[in-house]
């Protein structure tokens, strides 16, 4: 398989200028889909989500960005069309929060992204003990209180982006699987199958000091690399990110 493709976009500080080049790219489905969302916040990185995934397929495959129609598989994890998808032999993900949009493309391989602002209010522990596996539930009862709530956010990441690369929504339970930091920058992965656990790459990176972005791909011969690239709005210039994951498994 090819290299990981990942692009983002902090919005935070983007002008309805760049808000409107970015709706301006949609479909009428999304944009039927973006007018519904109730906060301008939403509205915002919705457009840019989706105006940012175009541009990044139309940078690997020559085909202007309004051109791409996509499809929700059985879970509705979004695919391209049945045509396109045997021209492109291309995967891709996307995922949104306050403030930053990400997408993830490569070739043929099961890909997926997550992005959460560390900020978030919640209760770490309360949540952690409905969904997570009991290893991280001790990781995080181990946690300094400063330094848990980050730690919540980003095991939190990293399995949502393992079920968006699966595809099974909620029918994969995330207290099945789990992820151990065991180093300053080591990453496990565990799950239930050890041989399908050995066929799963995981990177976690800051894109923003009040941001996490994790990738997973099914690669069983660990041979692809995520590549980042930061964009300046969904029409301004591209920037290759050199700095490296927060933690990686490969």
């Amino acid at each position: 398989m090819s290299d990981l493709h990942v692009s983002y976009c902090l919005t935070g500080a983007l002008d309805e200028g760049a808000i409107s080049a970015a709706l301006n790219q949609l479909s009428p489905e999304e944009r039927a889909r973006h007018a519904r969302f109730r906060f301008a916040r939403d509205r915002r990185d919705f457009a840019v989500a989706h105006a940012l995934l175009r541009r990044a397929l139309s940078a690997r495959f020559q085909l202007p960005p309004h051109d791409w129609t996509f499809v929700s598989g059985t879970h509705g994890k979004p695919r391209l069309d049945a045509n396109l998808a045997a021209r492109t032999h291309l995967s891709f993900n996307l995922a949104h929060t306050d403030g930053l949009v990400a997408c993830i493309v490569t070739h043929d391989a099961d890909v997926g992204i997550d992005v959460e602002a560390i900020d978030r209010n919640t209760d770490a522990l309360e949540l952690a003990r409905h969904y997570f596996s009991p290893s991280e539930i001790a990781d995080l009862e181990q946690s300094a209180p400063d330094t848990r709530q980050v730690r919540f956010i980003e095991i939190w990441t990293l399995k949502e982006a393992f079920v968006k690369a699966v595809g099974d929504g909620l029918s994969c339970p995330l207290d099945t699987f789990g992820f151990v930091f065991d180093g300053p920058a080591s990453l496990r992965f565990r799950a239930t199958d050890a041989v399908e656990s050995a066929s799963w790459c995981f990177a976690l990176f800051a894109p923003s000091d009040r941001h996490r972005l994790a990738v997973a791909v099914r690669d069983p011969s660990r041979s692809a690399r995520p590549h980042l690239e930061r964009f300046e709005g969904v029409t301004g210039p591209r920037e290759i990110v050199t700095s490296r994951a927060l933690r990686s498994s490969w």
